[in-house]
């Protein structure tokens, strides 16, 4: 959880409190194992001051983006964009692993009609479930757009990336993802974190590409998208080097 007394945070922990109240009233406390599933952060005691430090330096320099991995990679500037079906992959972590190709809302059924194909209304007695699929793969390169300690435990990182000029690595990277596939759209921009039980803009579809559960609000992503070309090869992961990154960005390590 962020600083709770700016957005996003601020709005979480008001819906947080309101829960508790609820479950005070009707005399429930919350379900065992209910954080089962969650990204909780493993204590790092032993990284702590150098935690402390590049905390510090972070929010003195102020990165545009920070990409979070292994020096072994980021210290030759290697950069991985992959496939968004591959975040289905049993061997990520709770962190990492996410239906990218997929949202499910949870609507009230107070607020739904369902019309048969003959017109006629039925009322739902109990939550419905709305699924958006897209249908085509599209390949996803992440990052996050706001620094944050946790990310390292999270997603099992001993260094990071601080990238201090966000569009001219857009550039580059589109640039050098031309020497590998074909593609039609390209897009990058924060993610949009969703609610799925109450979400905002009634009615308005969820872009796939860009939408996340809120349960990852906390990694506070930025992510670069690249829809291919029909007919091109998917590779499931493709393997950059972008050498003139270290002109506009400094490795961090723990």
């Amino acid at each position: 959880m962020g600083n709770v007394s700016i957005d996003p945070w601020k709005e979480l922990i008001i819906s947080f409190t309101h829960v508790q109240e609820e479950l005070k009233i009707r005399g429930e406390s919350p379900p065992n194992n209910f954080l089962d599933g969650c990204a909780v952060p493993s204590p790092m005691v032993e990284a702590s001051e150098r935690l402390i430090e590049i905390n510090r330096i972070a929010s003195v320099k102020k990165p545009h983006l920070i990409k979070f991995g292994k020096k072994e990679y980021l210290s030759k500037n290697s950069l991985k964009v992959s496939l968004a079906s591959s975040f289905m992959e049993p061997s990520l972590n709770v962190a990492q692993m996410d239906d990218e190709m997929k949202a499910i809302f949870h609507a009230n059924p107070d607020e739904m009609t369902i019309t048969t194909s003959k017109g006629e209304a039925i009322k739902p007695i109990g939550t419905v479930n709305i699924t958006y699929e897209t249908e085509r793969d599209y390949y996803v390169f992440c990052s996050s757009g706001t620094f944050d300690i946790r990310m390292f435990s999270n997603f099992e990182a001993d260094s990071c990336l601080f990238i201090y000029d966000s569009q001219r690595f857009a550039d580059e990277l589109i640039s050098e993802l031309r020497n590998h596939i074909e593609f039609d759209e390209y897009a990058y921009q924060m993610v949009e974190y969703v609610d799925p039980v109450k979400p905002k803009g009634k009615g308005r579809e969820p872009i796939i590409e860009i939408y996340k559960h809120i349960r990852y609000q906390y990694q506070q992503e930025y992510r670069h998208v690249i829809v291919p070309s029909r007919g091109s090869p998917m590779l499931k992961d493709i393997f950059l080097s972008i050498d003139s990154i270290s002109e506009y960005s400094e490795l961090i390590c723990l």
